[in-house]
């Protein structure tokens, strides 16, 4: 190989490259069951998934391996693509938070809003001090400081706990 070859094919890694970093790939749960797993990795550094349902949700908490859908989802954490899940609102009560929290996932509700999952029993300040103006869902029996319910309060931060 000689040299201007071989630039030319840096460049184009490079380019390439670059053009993952601020690609991102938004699609419903239908539409991320028919789509290959190579192409989400390899051309995307972000995955926006839409409308996320309950059942879903479980499965890709307890990692079940049989379904396409959280198969996918799961390379696609193995490849270093950032997972952002969108869902209802009122799902948030229902939610896994435990184990979803285990994940690498990033949530938000149909409003925009950010949701931050707490799988600790206890909530304190440090847990509610440097969010701002999204969703807390927490455990079904998470204690709640007083000074951590001030704080959430003054921060626009909701607090939902699991049913």
């Amino acid at each position: 190989m000689n040299n201007e070859l071989l630039q030319r094919i840096i460049e184009e890694v490079v380019s390439r490259l670059k053009k993952r970093a601020e690609s991102t790939l938004t699609l419903s749960v239908a539409q991320l069951r028919e789509i290959d797993s190579r192409t989400v990795c390899c051309q995307y550094s972000s995955l926006h998934l839409q409308q996320v349902d309950l059942p879903l949700l479980e499965r890709i908490a307890e990692g079940c391996p049989a379904n396409m859908s959280v198969g996918k989802i799961h390379d696609a954490l193995a490849c270093g693509v950032r997972v952002k899940i969108s869902l209802q609102h009122r799902l948030l009560p229902a939610i896994p938070v435990k184990k979803l929290a285990r994940l690498p996932l990033e949530f938000n509700d149909e409003r925009g809003r950010i949701i931050f999952l707490h799988p600790e029993k206890l909530l304190s300040y440090a847990d509610v001090a440097q969010l701002r103006d999204g969703v807390l869902v927490l455990r079904r029996r998470c204690v709640v400081t007083a000074l951590a319910q001030e704080a959430v309060s003054l921060r626009n931060v909701q607090l939902i706990k699991q049913e």
